[in-house]
């Protein structure tokens, strides 16, 4: 249910010497996953928020682990369903 509420975002960096980065990227934002994994998101230099994607990946293995078992669930149905 949480990775539901996330969203990904492609954008681009504005350069600043806090971050060093440029160029085109993808990802989260900072404050929309702190208040849904508070736990993933951290400070980084010059006080910007910033996320800590690694915190992330097991709950994208549970949702994944979950959907699995709502196909098998769903491929049980229809097999059920075409035997009739």
């Amino acid at each position: 249910s949480k990775i539901i509420k996330l969203n990904g975002y492609e954008f681009d960096w504005l350069e600043s010497e806090v971050h060093g980065l440029r160029g085109h990227d993808i990802g989260v934002i900072a404050q929309e996953v702190e208040e849904i994994i508070p736990s993933a998101v951290g400070l980084k230099k010059g006080d910007y928020k910033g996320v800590e994607y690694h915190k992330i990946i097991p709950l994208l293995i549970e949702g994944i682990k979950e959907q699995q078992v709502q196909i098998e669930d769903l491929k049980e149905e229809i097999k059920k369903l075409k035997e009739k």
